[in-house]
């Protein structure tokens, strides 16, 4: 009913997604440990360290598609690995930047990253005197420092491998010819009043009330709908459905939330045809209400 990824893999296709990582995790834990330094808020520090993974994930989450990699387990590992492999560095980079604003030693980073030995003898050091201190309190140091850096360690490593991993389940793959999806159709449809049938309906094969919907607006509760489909033998298809409801808290808060109804649902050629027929209505039905709903507004005015 659901595609989920065959679990096939080669060893070239690591080999070529590590390396892609690698280089992304070079360049992006240099800027991140200089720029950790200039960054005094803690909430600004700990966004940061989400930001790195999150970047590192889908560095290496785009090598594993290249790599034509469709095993999650391995993904994911590497993705994990890769992180971690970024945050060395990053400390690294931190610690040679921090002993030179310090005038305490002028070293280079990679001779840092090179020596762990030396490196773990120097993060030792300046876990003893601390760098940096909550509002215009003493500077942060020992047990209590080891917990954030454990914290930011556990962050951008976990952070690394769940984006490596969603990344690479956002893609499908046919196998009998051996390449990735693409997108086939995309559409924005009103939603229907009953969306959990609508879930049953999807699974049962029956696109008929998907069919019947209208199109969609971005600042009210809609559908988006994404066919995936091999260009190759156009035999193998997928779908996927988001329902968008948007609200405004007490407060006047937009709030944007996102509930997956199916993702990567398996479709045969027909309704996969049905289904862009349909983009295509939606798509045209889109154009005319547009002018008319700028001719409304103009109007009232």
């Amino acid at each position: 009913m659901y595609y989920k990824h065959s679990g096939r893999f080669t060893l070239g296709g690591l080999v070529v997604a590590g390396l892609v990582g690698c280089v992304a995790a070079l360049i992006l834990a240099y800027a991140y440990g200089v720029g950790i330094i200039h960054i005094p808020e803690v909430k600004l520090a700990a966004i940061a360290a989400v930001a790195f993974g999150c970047l590192v994930g889908v560095a290496v989450g785009y090598g594993l598609v290249w790599g034509k990699v469709r095993n999650d387990l391995a993904g994911s590992l590497l993705s994990a690995g890769v992180s971690a492999l970024a945050l060395y560095v990053s400390w690294a980079v931190w610690v040679a930047s921090t002993l030179e604003s310090q005038n305490v030693q002028k070293i280079s980073w990679v001779d840092a990253a090179l020596q762990p030995g030396a490196l773990w003898n120097a993060i030792c050091m300046i876990n003893k005197y601390g760098t940096w201190s909550f509002s215009s309190g003493p500077a942060t140091a020992g047990g209590f420092l080891w917990f954030i850096w454990f914290l930011e360690a556990a962050c951008v490593i976990g952070v690394g491998a769940f984006v490596g991993l969603a990344v690479l389940q956002a893609h499908t793959f046919c196998e009998t010819c051996g390449i990735w999806c693409k997108r086939g159709a995309k559409l924005m449809l009103a939603p229907p009043s009953d969306v959990a049938q609508l879930k049953l309906q999807l699974e049962a094969n029956d696109l008929r009330t998907l069919e019947s919907l209208g199109p969609g607006a971005k600042g009210t509760d809609h559908l988006d709908v994404a066919l995936n489909s091999c260009e190759q033998c156009c035999q193998f298809h997928t779908m996927s459905v988001v329902h968008t409801m948007i609200r405004r808290s007490k407060t006047g808060k937009l709030q944007v939330t996102n509930h997956t109804i199916v993702k990567h649902l398996l479709l045969g050629p027909g309704h996969a045809e049905t289904l862009r027929q349909h983009s295509e209505k939606v798509s045209q039905a889109a154009k005319i209400a547009a002018p008319m709903a700028k001719g409304a507004a103009a109007a009232k005015q």
